[in-house]
């Protein structure tokens, strides 16, 4: 079933139940059904999905500050084993992109070290870890029956709509005077929950909603390389003895903040585009296509 609000549906208590337990069962279904990587790969995902639909909803969700943590603390416990994995294709991807431009062989001792790290980390029992999330998640399921908002209708989803993407325009606005990693990777985290956003109400004008839910997505998939990059040279600043010579390890450093800056420009006229819009006039907006999409419709004669 598709990751949205449906015209059809009774309420958004209904369709925020019905959705959750959707994500949840496929989550389910992978750890029973998939391997290891797998598995982990689509928890974290069907985590944020959840603590984006959870988000949409807030102002009218007083249970939302317990199942935003539980659904964070579910992706927290499979994390490491993932984490590890991400700074050896983060170092194939700077390669890849400098390909012919760099001596590839003498960085391989940075390679090495990352790909020793996966290994210790897969060695580590995360199925013990899965199965942990496996008992979480069907707690979280059995629990949705109980989910309840004080609202309905545009009522229940608009605020939360306009509350994330102002968080959004504020993310994007210090990102882009403050030029910082730790900025970006803020901006990269409210993009992703608008795009859930506009996948939740792509509905009430797939046009308009696909449009920004597309943009949003390129913009946190930019962003998601910028923060694994970033990530990548403070790890080999912090134990540089780890990874080779001073030298290689410099220039690894070098290439990753080039590639970094060079992401940030493919990502500013989207940033742009995507945050242009003041929040209450984006929130009026989509009211009124909220409202145009519940209306009721005349039949052909």
């Amino acid at each position: 079933m598709a990751y949205r609000l449906k015209r059809k549906d009774k309420s958004i208590e209904d369709a925020l139940r019905r959705i959750a337990c959707e994500q949840i069962d496929r989550a389910l279904r992978s750890i029973a059904e998939t391997g290891t990587a797998e598995a982990v790969h689509d928890v974290r995902k069907r985590c944020k999905k959840l603590r984006g639909l959870v988000r949409l909803v807030r102002p009218a969700f007083d249970g939302y500050s317990a199942r935003n943590a539980a659904f964070r603390d579910i992706a927290g416990h499979i994390s490491h084993a993932r984490d590890a994995k991400v700074m050896q294709d983060t170092y194939d991807a700077l390669m890849h992109h400098f390909h012919g431009r760099v001596d590839r062989r003498a960085l391989g001792s940075i390679r090495r070290r990352f790909t020793l790290d996966y290994k210790e980390a897969a060695r580590e029992d995360i199925g013990e870890a899965l199965e942990q999330a496996r008992a979480e998640l069907e707690v979280a399921r059995a629990g949705t029956q109980d989910w309840s908002l004080s609202a309905d209708g545009w009522e229940a989803v608009g605020a939360g709509l306009a509350k994330t993407y102002k968080k959004g325009c504020k993310a994007a606005a210090a990102a882009i005077e403050g030029g910082r990693a730790e900025d970006f990777h803020e901006l990269r985290k409210r993009t992703k929950y608008h795009w859930f956003h506009t996948r939740l109400l792509v509905g009430m004008w797939p046009e308009f909603m696909g449009v920004r839910a597309r943009t949003a997505k390129a913009i946190a998939d930019t962003l998601g390389d910028h923060h694994d990059l970033a990530v990548f040279e403070t790890r080999l600043a912090a134990e540089p003895d780890r990874y080779g010579s001073p030298r290689d390890v410099e220039t690894a450093i070098g290439l990753a903040r080039g590639r970094r800056s060079r992401l940030e420009s493919e990502a500013r006229p989207l940033i742009d585009r995507l945050f242009a819009q003041d929040p209450d006039a984006l929130r009026a907006h989509c009211e009124t296509l909220w409202h145009a999409w519940k209306a009721p419709r005349l039949k052909a004669v």
